[in-house]
């Protein structure tokens, strides 16, 4: 075998190895993205229903789709966010008869930081953050005018 045919297997070989390896990076990258896009989208249904259940407005439909939501999680959530969800799950549940404000918000806050720490790294302002749910405000009751 001459020195240039071997030359150009070497060539030809590193050019396809290069290419399959292109092509194996480029998709590994795109079902990551895919996969961040349905988490986020999983996590966004998760805080909408959390935001319907919060405070006086929630209904029994309401209280559906918080259940599907968290339950939804289960399939794509890593296990620091399923811990910190089902920390939070006892928190707020019946059984707890210890209920307080500050534990709620510790434990809602430590969901939410695992929430955040999944789709993105963490900043550093967000160690020290505490998060905290809204409700709607009440409705103005007016009487009859006199």
């Amino acid at each position: 075998m001459s020195i240039t045919l071997v030359a150009s297997l070497i060539s030809a070989a590193t050019a396809l190895f290069v290419a399959a390896m292109t092509y194996t990076l480029s998709k590994r990258r795109e079902r990551e993205a895919d996969w961040r896009k349905i988490k986020l989208e999983q996590y966004r249904e998760f805080i909408l229903a959390l935001s319907g259940v919060t405070g006086r407005r929630a209904t029994d439909v309401d209280q559906l789709r918080y259940s599907d939501s968290v339950n939804t999680l289960s399939l794509v959530a890593p296990a620091p966010v399923l811990e910190a969800l089902y920390a939070f799950q006892d928190e707020i549940g019946a059984r707890n008869t210890n209920k307080s404000q500050q534990a709620h918000d510790a434990a809602l806050t430590r969901l939410l930081m695992e929430i955040r720490r999944d789709i993105h790294p963490a900043t550093k302002a967000d160690a020290s953050f505490q998060f905290r749910l809204y409700d709607a405000p009440s409705p103005r009751v007016t009487g009859p005018s006199s």
